[in-house]
This record gives C-alpha cells, structure tokens and sequence, in this order.
C-alpha cells in the first residue's frame, strides 16, 4: 500500500516538471497575485504597489499571496524565481492527493484501490496541472485547504466529545484559510455550521463559528475599513482588483465592467445557463479530460453534440451517485457540495474554475451512480449490503482509475506538443506568453524610469518593468488623471490579437511593436507637458 502510493506520488510529480514553465499572468488574476506577494515580501503591506499613489488596497483575500510571500521572500528576483512561485500550488496538489486518500479511506471506507485512484485522478488533474504550472492562480492551494477542512471537520464528528474542540479549532482555522484563498469557501463554512449542529455537536459548532469570526471575520473587517476611495478607484480604472464583491455580482461577466450590468429580472436566466454549462460541459472535462483539451488548458471550447451528450450521461451519473450517498449517511461534503454550487451558479463568471476543486467528490459520485446502475439492473434495489462493499469499491475503482487514465493521457499529449520541433506545434498559451513578455523584457530594458504605464496587464508590467502602472481604460475620459499621475506611455499586451491604433493614439509614437502575430507595442504619448490631447 505505501509503496504503490509513494509510486502514484513520485510519478505525479515527475508530470508536474515536465510541464512546468515559465508563462505567468496571462490569466490577469495570477499577474495580480504575484505583485501581491511580492507588497507583503517587501514590507509593503497588502497594497497595489503597481499604483502610482500609495495605500490602494485591494479586493482579494489575502490568503494565497501570504503564501507566496514567503517564496518570494526566499528569491525576490522575479521572474527568475517563478519556479519557485509555482511550487507551491505543485506541492500543494501532491499534498491534497495525500489527503483524498485519507479522506477516502478513513472516512469514506474505502479500500486501497479505489482511494488511490481517487487521489491519482484527482493530483493529475489536467487543468488543476495547467493552473499548477502554467500560472499562478489559487485554484491548487484552494484544493487542498477545502481538503484539509472537510478532512478535520469529520474527525471532529468522529471524535465525538473526546477532542472535538481542537478538531473544531482547527477545522475553523483551515475554513477560514479556505476563505481567505477563495470567498466560495463561504459556502463551505455554513455547511459546517448545519452538519455539526446536525450531529448536535453545539459546544463544536460554537467554537468553530467563534474561530471562522476571528481568522476569517477580521479580515473582512480590515477590508471594509481600507476600502478604496473614489479617487483611488478611478486612478485604477475601477478595475476588478479594487471593485467589490457585491458589486461585481451586478456585472453581466464579473470583473468586466465595460461588458454591461444585470437587474434583478436576469438572474434566474444567469443560474440557468450556469447550471447548464455544468451539466454539459465541466462534469465531462472533469471526467472524460481529452475531449475537453480546451477546458483543461483554461482555454474556452465550442461544444459538440457529442460531448455535451456525454457530459450530459456522466452528469446523470454523478447525480444518481449523490443521492445513492445521501441515502446512505449525510457527511459533510454532501452538504457543501450543493452550497458551493449555488454560489457558482448565481456568480457572473465561468464554472469549471469553480467546480474542479470538488473533483474527488465528482469521481465519488460517479463511481457510486455506476454501482446504483449495476445494483438496478441485478437486483432492482439501490442499497449495497456489507457484504457487496466489494462490488462498490470495484465500480469507483473502475471509474477512479479510468479518469487517472484520461488524465495521464491528456498531460503526456500536452508535455509531448510543449516539446514539439516546430513552434506552431507547440501550445498556444505558451507562444502568446513569449510574444507578450519580449515585450515586458524590451520595456524593462528602454524605457527610462520617470514615466508611469497605462498597462492591459498592469500588474504584470509592473513585476516586469518596476515601472508605476494603471489600467488602460478610456483614454479620452482619464487624460487629465493620466497627466496629473505622469503616465507617459501605453502598453499593449494580450493573449489575443490587438487591434491596430485608432485615430486617436495614432497621434503618437509607437516605439515597439511584437513581431509575432499578437500586434503587441507600446506607444509613447511623450512628455505631459507638451504632447497634444488625447481625443477621438
């Protein structure tokens, strides 16, 4: 057993560096996250140090630049000290495969088998690996602290009145830590709230919501304090970075301003297209990961007939699953399940990102829904007997091991196209990264130091350049702000083609331009004393 697990581990991570890269901050989010990191390193408070005014507080939880502090407080240099940037989400997906095993095993009785192969399935993980290695989103770390959580909390069930307060303790410290990675974790912390009190564990459940309210409550307090002002919000565009939670969830794509806002009226539409997209797509890349290369790239993909079909059946799967374990005993992970995704249904923002975190459970659920198929066509009932536990462990093994499969399958074609002789064969994400950061290199390298950026990336260019840098947004309307600030020029960059100038910054001297076929430049505007207005 141990030495088949040690194999399954080591083998895991000898994926991981074959993928691994250099590519950051094509995702925005992890650019963002970096920069961040790299505030608290340097001792300069969790700020936007990209800003041309000090202090701007940002709307991200904390939790996952805190961990990259610590990386980058070992090697500031960046981007030399990517890789050491990305081993934590690596390390943290080798961790949480440990932990599914135990969960599965210790809490979920399995055997050997299936556990392994829940765990395997779930650390090779096509776009948990991509997310892992080619950018330095929260995701990974996200993974293995909601573990962790559900993990503890059920020992603290299990404890009984023994040692249920550290368990309890713990549980809220590792919640709140899920929290302050990513807010979904929201609904994780109130299905913990209703489990305990469901297994009328009171003096439990009061010491976990008193330990959520210190670890996780004061920082939502902090940041109501330090909320941006509205000049500071308009010297960032009133970019994502710095907009509220609440207020983005008006926003038809969250984060995206300019895309448009919702009433009221329109959200029972927004839940349904979301649970769809579920249903049809990110259960099928979850499962059956090759037919979804685009998902597990973190790429959007047109839909077909025939994997919508098929993500349709595993879906029907995973759901006749859940509610086979529902029927059986109600743990922890059955109730924050269907939380998590009324957040992710009801959020203006893609799913799959979302959902993955939850792959062990989707692995589970299916495994069981092919067990209840078997039962119904056997012997007309849903309900496995002790002594079928056998024929249950066989159907999640089966299932278990078929996606671990699936998912080798897909890391091996990627590692085998990131090798490729010739460039147009090698993928994507990665070309357009080297098109963007010859840019990044060529700026840091010429640009003189007094003049700020307006930036696409913002924080990326800052991690590039040093430079002080806000978001490109509405020239015309924030040209006084943008002289006033000192911003002198403009930095296109982008994982898609960039439109040509119009005519109003074809006025002005553009001074790089990429030569691949990603239309990258930066353009000066020259000296804020001297160049002629911006105007349409």
């Amino acid at each position: 057993m141990i030495l088949s697990a040690s194999i399954a581990l080591i083998f895991a991570l000898f994926i991981y560096l074959l993928r691994l890269d250099g590519v950051v901050g094509q995702m925005l989010d992890d650019a963002w996250y970096a920069l961040l990191a790299k505030a608290l390193a340097t001792g300069n408070g969790y700020t936007l140090i990209n800003s041309p005014t000090p202090g701007i507080s940002p709307v991200y939880p904390p939790g996952f630049p805190l961990l990259l502090s610590l990386a980058y407080r070992l090697s500031p240099q960046f981007p030399q000290n990517l890789w050491l940037l990305k081993s934590v989400s690596i390390a943290s997906m080798l961790a949480a495969g440990v932990v599914v095993y135990y969960y599965f095993t210790r809490i979920r009785a399995l055997s050997h088998a299936p556990a392994l192969g829940i765990a395997t399935a779930t650390t090779l993980c096509p776009v948990l690996v991509f997310l892992a290695t080619s950018t330095l989103m929260s995701e990974c770390v996200f993974t293995l602290v909601q573990l962790l959580a559900i993990f503890t909390i059920e020992r603290c069930v299990q404890a009984q009145k023994k040692r249920d307060w550290r368990f309890a303790l713990l549980g809220a410290a590792l919640a709140s830590f899920a929290f302050l990675t990513r807010s979904i974790a929201l609904g994780l912390i109130i299905a913990t709230v209703i489990y305990m009190l469901k297994e009328r564990l009171l003096p439990a459940t009061l010491i976990f919501v008193a330990g959520v309210a210190l670890f996780a409550g004061s920082w939502v307090l902090y940041s109501r304090l330090h909320a941006p002002t509205p000049e500071q919000k308009a010297e960032m565009s009133d970019s994502y970075i710095i907009r509220s939670y609440a207020e983005q969830f008006w926003d038809k794509l969250a984060g995206h301003k300019a895309a448009g806002r919702v009433a009221p009226g329109d959200l029972p539409a927004r839940v349904g297209e979301n649970m769809a997209t579920i249903a049809t797509q990110d259960i099928g890349a979850m499962i059956v990961s090759p037919m979804f290369r685009g998902l597990n790239q973190g790429l959007g993909e047109r839909q077909d007939t025939v994997r919508l079909l098929l993500s349709i059946l595993l879906s029907a799967l995973a759901l006749g699953g859940y509610i086979l374990a529902i029927r059986e005993k109600i743990t922890l992970a059955e109730i924050a399940l269907p939380l998590s995704l009324a957040i992710m249904v009801a959020w203006p923002f893609p799913t799959f990102r979302y959902f993955v975190p939850f792959l062990p459970f989707v692995i589970f659920y299916v495994g069981m829904g092919l067990c209840a198929v078997y039962r119904l066509r056997g012997k007309g009932s849903t309900t496995l007997p002790t002594s079928d536990l056998r024929v249950r462990w066989a159907m999640i093994a089966i299932v278990a091991w078929g996606v671990a499969a699936l998912n080798l399958y897909s890391n091996l074609d990627y590692i085998d196209r990131k090798n490729a002789d010739t460039a147009k064969g090698r993928p994507l994400w990665i070309r357009t990264f080297e098109e963007n950061e010859a840019l990044l290199q060529w700026a840091s390298q010429n640009l003189p130091a007094d003049g700020a950026i307006a930036a696409q990336n913002p924080a990326l260019a800052h991690l590039y350049t040093g430079r002080k840098t806000i978001s490109l947004d509405n020239p015309e309307g924030n040209w006084e702000m943008w002289n006033r600030l000192g911003v002198r020029y403009i930095m296109q960059t982008s994982p898609i083609r960039v439109a040509e100038p119009d005519a109003s910054e074809s006025q002005y001297k553009v001074i790089y331009r990429s030569r691949g076929g990603l239309n990258l430049r930066i353009t000066d505007l020259g000296p804020p004393s001297s160049r002629v207005p911006w105007k349409k």
